[in-house]
């Protein structure tokens, strides 16, 4: 059974998912800074963007976003999810596909960003 199955079968396994969720995101986001599959932005960046008590990514194409999602079987296939194809067919020319972890609030997600701010947020399912 994969982790998005069994974080739908009852509130204490979701809750243990979301724990294992935002473990395995600050792991992933945490490498940024090394040679980690995710680089981050500085603080001031997300700050710009209005997201103070968050890490924000350097921009991702939306095939390494979905990759990542894959890869560590946080959420399922994005490329099923009509609120995942929204976003892209929302996405025009400069526009900047991010992940974001934040403190406080939606603590993961991934924000279509245009001129500097946040224009579309594709929560990660599991954590609904």
């Amino acid at each position: 059974m994969k982790l998005n199955e069994l974080c739908r079968s009852g509130d204490l396994l979701r809750h243990l998912c979301v724990v294992i969720v935002g473990t395995v995101a600050l792991l992933v986001m945490g490498c940024a800074t090394t040679a980690g599959p995710v680089r981050l932005e500085d603080r001031s960046f997300a700050d710009k963007l209005g997201l103070q008590k968050c890490k924000v990514s350097m921009p991702l194409s939306s095939s390494e976003a979905v990759e990542i999602g894959r890869k560590w079987e946080i959420y399922p296939d994005p490329e099923k999810d009509p609120d995942w194809m929204k976003m892209l067919s929302m996405q025009q020319s400069g526009d900047q596909l991010r992940l974001i972890s934040c403190s406080e609030g939606n603590p993961y997600f991934y924000a279509l960003t245009r001129n500097g701010e946040v224009i579309y947020r594709y929560l990660l399912p599991v954590l609904d």
